[in-house]
């Protein structure tokens, strides 16, 4: 794994369980995204188990299936991606999640920035950046579907529009699972579900995102299509955006989009946004990496 020096910016994916063949799959996905001067590098979590100090040995873990799985993906891959941190610009933890590597990045990052206190100083430091997948996705949502309107030309008085984001994701378990993440990602650590007027919920295929590799094609599809309906169903304001709820759904677009013209007909359905948390989160990395945030 080596950076370029002819690029501005390097960007590491990493992908916080064992099957290469889901890193694989994302490589296409940031390639064609032909960011010029910015270098992406792919990382997948060894196999090798980790003994910690107290005891506890965390093996790799193939199939990130539950909130439970993505705590012990994040304590395994810590080890090895801790080394990896002066390397790189910006990170991207690739499982769709509230992924707590995302939260022990960024406290590894502020510490290196901490004990650099000259380089803080002066005009050529680079600040580094992280974010996941689910993050990702989230935020470019809500900026896709929201606006303010006038609601009479008389009184000038403005609102928020209506319109609604959804969760299309793999095992049942992840339906609440998501659904407390949003919660707590926009209302806080006590939101509660019935204060998310702008988020429509999370239908599941009931495929782990392995099967997702390993069901017959046509199954996939079909799964993935009853879902984005169910979910279109499910809220009486408009759903205008729809986030791909695992990794592992990279570029299963077009089931999503026809579950979109199957629940709103041609015109409408083919209007709705598509959210791709991968590519959702190389672009804000790269903005961040760019702008300097």
């Amino acid at each position: 794994m080596s950076t370029s020096t002819k690029k501005q910016f390097s960007i590491l994916v990493i992908n916080p369980n064992t099957s290469t063949h889901m890193t694989d799959a994302l490589c296409p996905i940031v390639e064609d995204l032909n960011y010029a001067n910015i270098h992406f590098d792919f990382f997948t979590a060894p196999s090798q188990s980790v003994t910690f100090p107290d005891g506890r040995v965390i093996d790799g873990i193939p199939s990130i299936n539950s909130g439970e799985d993505s705590a012990k993906s994040a304590l395994h891959c810590k080890p090895f991606v801790e080394p990896l941190l002066p390397k790189y610009d910006g990170f991207l933890v690739a499982c769709y999640s509230a992924h707590p590597l995302v939260g022990m990045i960024k406290e590894d990052l502020a510490k290196m920035e901490a004990t650099d206190t000259r380089a803080l100083s002066t005009a050529q430091f680079k600040r580094k950046y992280v974010t996941g997948i689910f993050e990702a996705s989230i935020v470019a949502s809500l900026s896709l579907i929201s606006s303010f309107q006038l609601t009479g030309s008389q009184d000038l008085q403005k609102s928020q529009a209506k319109d609604t984001f959804g969760i299309v994701t793999t095992g049942s378990i992840w339906k609440e699972e998501l659904g407390n993440a949003v919660a707590q990602m926009l209302v806080g650590s006590g939101g509660q579900m019935d204060s998310l007027g702008r988020f429509a919920g999370v239908e599941t295929t009931g495929l782990t995102a392995v099967e997702l590799h390993t069901t017959a094609p046509e199954e996939v599809k079909r799964r993935i299509i009853e879902s984005t309906e169910r979910l279109i169903k499910s809220t009486p304001n408009p759903l205008s955006a729809i986030c791909m709820g695992c990794a592992g759904m990279a570029g299963m677009e077009d089931a999503v989009r026809e579950g979109c013209v199957k629940a709103y007909g041609v015109q409408r359905g083919s209007q709705v946004s598509i959210v791709d948390g991968v590519v959702a989160g190389a672009g804000m990395l790269v903005t961040s990496c760019k702008a300097r945030f």
